[in-house]
């Protein structure tokens, strides 16, 4: 199904955390984060027509707040008031 987004809010693709083995002397819950990154890098899959980011489109990646992402039927969702800045890998100076 895919999800039309509206009232500023944008369709996102969240690219999956790397999992990585740890042994650990507690037993934890099977799932369990010890921790959430606060911000993560997604990639623009729609905008709704009413944003008011100048610049951005599908396509684009930017940086938002990893707790304000929501699920909706498999698409991911934020308004656009948690997207923090836009990545521009041209713009970038390698060393």
């Amino acid at each position: 199904m895919k999800i039309k987004p509206l009232n500023r809010h944008l369709v996102v693709h969240k690219k999956p955390k790397e999992k990585k083995e740890k042994s650990s002397s507690f037993i934890l819950p099977e799932g369990y984060e010890s921790s959430i990154e606060k911000y993560s890098i997604v990639k623009v899959l729609d905008i709704a027509e009413d944003s008011k980011l100048k610049g951005i489109k599908p396509g684009s990646e930017v940086i938002v707040e990893t707790s304000m992402l929501f699920e909706v039927t498999g698409s991911v969702l934020i308004l656009e008031n948690y997207v923090y800045g836009l990545v521009d890998e041209k713009a970038c100076v390698r060393a």
